[in-house]
Order: structure tokens, then sequence, then C-alpha cells
């Protein structure tokens, strides 16, 4: 009982509720974003901060207030959502990180082999986020 009144109506957001929260649906952010007078893709941001790797795709960019933008990406190392927010320079200037079984839910439990497939996965979600069968 020591917790102030109200206390039980807050609720702490999860990681997931919180990426939606401020950066909307997934894929609902464009797929260029202009920073500078330099237009950018989701390949070319992931050239330019070295995430080559065949497991990082791209999910959508957004332009932020303040010169920084955010790209959102599926790390299939991790198997996690994630949101990076930059500056011009592109520094990282704030980091999120979600699992993805957060959105697929027992879908991901029952995905077997497929959860090491980054390609398979962010189908998968695509389709879930989207409401599409399949």
């Amino acid at each position: 009982m020591g917790s102030s009144p109200g206390a039980w109506m807050m609720k702490e957001l999860t990681v997931k509720e919180q990426i939606e929260m401020e950066f909307g649906p997934l894929w609902s952010g464009g797929d260029t974003v202009t920073v500078g007078d330099r237009i950018y893709t989701a390949i070319e941001l992931k050239r330019a901060l070295d995430l080559l790797a065949d497991d990082v795709l791209g999910i959508d960019l957004q332009a932020l207030p303040n010169g920084l933008f955010a790209f959102r990406f599926y790390d299939g190392d991790d198997r996690r959502i994630v949101v990076f927010v930059l500056d011009r320079e592109l520094n990282i200037v704030r980091e999120l990180r979600a699992h993805i079984a957060e959105w697929l839910e027992d879908e991901y439990y029952k995905s077997g082999i497929e959860a090491f497939l980054a390609d398979r996965m962010v189908g998968m979600l695509r389709r879930k986020v989207k409401g599409e069968n399949g």
C-alpha cells in the first residue's frame, strides 16, 4: 500500500507501445527522409550507418521536429524492431528496441525456424500490422 493515490491507474508503457505512440504504427512512415539537402532511403541509411547485414531490414523513415528523424528497422540478429532517432550528422541521439514477439505474440512462438529468417519475420509482421491474412 505504499503507492500514491491513483497510482494504480498509471500504467507504464511497453517499448512497443512507446514506439507506436511516438512514431505511429509500423510502416506508417515514408520510404525516404530529407536530411539537410540530401534525401535518404532506408537502403542508403543502412549503408551510411554500416548496417549492411542481410538480417537488417528497413521498415520506415520519419522526419521529426528540430532537424531530427527516425529510422525504424528490423534487426534479425536479436529479433527486435529498432528505432534510431538521428540528427543531421547521422548521430544516434536515441534508440528504442522491442522484441518482434510483442507484435506477433503467439505467431512468433509458433514460427519455428522462420524466427531466424529476417525476411520471413518481417513479412509476417507486415501482414499482421496491415491486417492481411496469410
